[in-house]
């Protein structure tokens, strides 16, 4: 599977954890961020779980998602289907040729605690949401098994002959075109001041499913700095890269 990364966002079972490590070495990942984990890559029951997997996968530990995700262009979050009814998803086969085709050296595919998933603000945080489809009855699946069943399917649609494509955006810059977003459809008007994550959300996921560039990313915040002159609004002052803070 390439260089494809796991986040794995508060683990706190330990069999899972090396399960986790057993799987990525099965589909050659050589890298697992760990976030605020309970348990930790070398104890006994992890190693016990992992198989010997634990000399094939770099473990590394951090504090919070943000500075976990930061070496990657493209986060995929995996969510049960308990309370996602209204966020745009795709399931595994959809996501694979969407990740590969962005190269899988810059995807993290992320999951949350093994009780309380991932939470809203981490999942808002993610380009892609994945939903393994089971019975509506019984959605949610073990850790450990949706790693496997997602890490599968995208591995099993890691062709070679995929068409070469532009590298996404930078997750720095996906965070700033957001963040300048919703303040300028927040200065015309268009989301709701009380909620504005409801329509924000689903338009990282649209940008998120589009793979946006760089140069991309660049004329939507131009695309802000022109609604908020039209509205005759002092135009808001992010750092977008270029060095023009318009």
């Amino acid at each position: 599977m390439n260089a494809a990364a796991l986040i794995l966002v508060k683990p706190a079972h330990a069999g899972n954890l090396g399960a986790a490590m057993r799987v990525a070495a099965n589909f050659g990942i050589g890298r697992l961020e760990l976030v605020r984990s309970s348990v930790r890559p070398g104890d006994p029951e992890v190693l016990n779980w992992a198989c010997g997997a634990e000399r094939r996968v770099e473990c590394r530990e951090w504090d919070s998602f943000t500075e976990a995700a930061a070496d990657y262009h493209t986060l995929a979050a995996s969510a049960s289907g308990r309370g996602r009814q209204n966020l745009p998803v795709v399931d595994p086969r959809q996501a694979a040729p969407m990740l590969v085709e962005r190269g899988l050296d810059g995807v993290a595919l992320v999951f949350g605690n093994e009780t309380s998933g991932l939470g809203r603000e981490d999942l808002d945080r993610c380009d892609l949401v994945i939903r393994v489809p089971t019975i509506p009855d019984y959605p949610v699946l073990n850790l450990a098994q949706a790693i496997a069943v997602v890490v599968a399917t995208i591995s099993m649609g890691a062709t070679t002959d995929m068409p070469a494509t532009l590298e996404p955006a930078a997750q720095d810059e996906i965070e700033g075109l957001m963040s300048h977003l919703r303040c300028s459809l927040l200065t015309i008007g268009f989301l709701d001041p009380t909620s504005p994550q409801r329509i924000l959300r689903k338009m990282r996921r649209l940008f998120g499913r589009a793979g946006i560039t760089s140069n991309e990313v660049k004329i939507l915040r131009g695309m802000c700095r022109q609604m908020e002159w039209a509205a005759g609004a002092k135009p808001a002052r992010f750092d977008d890269g270029d060095g023009d803070d318009g």
